[in-house]
């Protein structure tokens, strides 16, 4: 089984000191874990964000966690668990006294718009399982990669990367519950950062949609306004300075 080479530290969560991917593990054997279970590292050598993008985790600076879930919600709703767990976890940011916000569709921001954590969500229909992948800055030291990300402790909030783990995770399965209770997508809507911007949405065809995010679709598209009203469901999207 692919936990028996990795500490369990608390209730549902599973810790290894160095791994390739967290993402990778857990996908690899998702029917080891249960609903609700964490796997998680604060030395992640090999992970990756959207689009497979590289998130690179400098030993001890961030906490790299995969929640298993496996919820009781129609199958288009299910990407709207991304959103649900930035959500939870600005709230959470904010009871802290960071003022985070959400960038649609994965990315929790500061609130001078620097990249605090981002997630990365995949589904396997073999299993009805969708893994969320959490990584979180906590503390770079003198390791900064790129002026672009903040850290917690940026912000005056010092974590241990376990500590970080056990609480979010507990945070976020709360949020999924509630959201399984009652699956409206503009439960969601208050702590994005995204909405009343003015932005830009690189779709993946490489077309721009230029316009005003006004809300969200039912399944967490994002609706972009400008002579009329478009519904984009994957895209970078850019925050425009207003002119």
């Amino acid at each position: 089984m692919a936990k028996k080479d990795h500490r369990w530290i608390a209730s549902g969560v599973y810790w290894a000191d160095q791994v390739a991917s967290t993402q990778d593990v857990v996908v690899a054997a998702d029917t080891d874990f249960a609903h609700g279970d964490v796997f998680a590292t604060d030395n992640q050598t090999a992970g990756r964000g959207r689009l497979d993008r590289h998130w690179d985790t400098p030993a001890g600076t961030a906490a790299a966690m995969s929640l298993v879930l496996r919820p009781n919600l129609e199958p288009q709703l299910l990407g709207m668990l991304t959103l649900v767990v930035a959500d939870a976890l600005v709230r959470w940011f904010r009871e802290l006294g960071v003022d985070a916000g959400v960038k649609w569709p994965n990315d929790v921001l500061g609130a001078d718009g620097r990249k605090l954590c981002g997630i990365l969500a995949q589904w396997l229909p073999q299993t009805n399982t969708v893994v969320v992948g959490i990584g979180t800055n906590l503390e770079f030291g003198e390791t900064r990669a790129v002026d672009t990300a903040a850290a917690l402790a940026d912000y005056g909030v010092t974590l241990a990367a376990q500590d970080f783990v056990k609480t979010a995770r507990q945070q976020v399965m709360d949020a999924v519950e509630e959201f399984v209770a009652d699956p409206v997508a503009q439960r969601v809507e208050p702590t994005m950062l995204t909405i009343g911007q003015r932005v830009k949405a690189i779709l993946p065809d490489g077309k721009d949609v230029v316009g005003t995010a006004i809300g969200l679709g039912r399944t967490g598209s994002l609706l972009i306004q400008d002579e009329a009203v478009h519904e984009v469901f994957a895209a970078d999207i850019v925050h425009l300075r207003p002119a």
